[in-house]
């Protein structure tokens, strides 16, 4: 389980890769890390990895 300020500063981050704003490599690894341990973390990045895409 997540804790609001945790989850509100992925969801930050990831905001940020979905639109191509600079993310570092320790905000990376934290995401991968997270993405691998809670389904919903994952789905998200991997939304945000879609919407960059099409950008």
């Amino acid at each position: 389980m997540l804790s609001t300020e945790t989850r509100l500063r992925l969801e930050e981050i990831i905001n940020r890769l979905s639109v191509g704003g600079l993310v570092s490599l320790e905000e990376r690894i934290q995401l991968n890390k997270y993405s691998m341990r809670v389904p919903f973390i994952a789905g998200k990045v991997s939304q945000a990895i879609r919407k960059r895409e099409s950008i």
